[in-house]
């Protein structure tokens, strides 16, 4: 799933014109704590609730007025979990997308990419998660299949990305068994770390958890 394929439609942008009050009014009227402010189809920076409410002016113009330099984004045909770390890591109500030369195309809602992830995650399906940690000389998924095949449980799905803090590979696997008890202790056994486990039938609580989970993993 590519980060152009979740943008919402109906997110507003501010552009240097408005006011911080005018942006305010945005962000409540959609539910959002961040909004993008662009010029002539360019991305300019990410507006933040806290920031426009300490400027001393509501009125005043955003062109006369200082802003910080808040500018995450990705890119469009970034996979969505590239959205979901920027998320985590500026703790975001949505992510800007952008092409190659800047310009804005539109925004990630977090509530988007919770769907994403719960599709991702398998909530109509059987079968738990894993997120383990390795060193990235040491990946071998032909090794991860052969520890899961010995105790009957077939991955579904592999998705791993790197970690720049730890300078380790995070892998996430989705399988087709519900209780991983016997394959965590076999992949301990062979000394890899753990990260976490979804295992449990989910349920939309669930869900909520798992991704706060998540967000809280990207953001190590």
């Amino acid at each position: 799933m590519l980060a152009n394929e979740l943008i919402s439609p109906i997110i507003p942008v501010v552009n240097e014109l408005d006011s911080p009050a005018s942006a305010l009014r945005l962000m409540n009227e959609y539910h959002l704590s961040q909004l993008p402010l662009v010029d002539e189809d360019q991305y300019i920076c990410l507006l933040e609730e806290n920031g426009l409410l300490d400027m001393d002016d509501p009125e005043v113009l955003l062109k006369n007025v200082n802003l910080p330099y808040l500018k995450p984004a990705v890119k469009g045909n970034a996979h969505f979990f590239e959205a979901l770390k920027l998320v985590g890591d500026f703790k975001l109500s949505l992510i800007p997308v952008v092409d190659d030369e800047g310009h804005y195309i539109g925004s990630i809602t977090q509530e988007n990419l919770l769907y994403t992830l719960a599709h991702f995650n398998g909530v109509h399906e059987s079968g738990g998660i894993l997120v383990l940690e390795i060193d990235q000389n040491d990946f071998m998924l032909s090794e991860i299949s052969r520890l899961a095949e010995s105790e009957d449980i077939r991955i579904h799905g592999v998705y791993t990305f790197n970690n720049p803090a730890t300078n380790k590979l995070q892998v996430i696997l989705k399988t087709n068994r519900q209780n991983l008890n016997t394959l965590i202790a076999t992949l301990e056994r062979f000394h890899y770390t753990i990260l976490y486990r979804f295992d449990e039938p989910p349920s939309g609580d669930d869900i909520r958890v798992n991704y706060d989970l998540l967000m809280n993993y990207l953001n190590m």
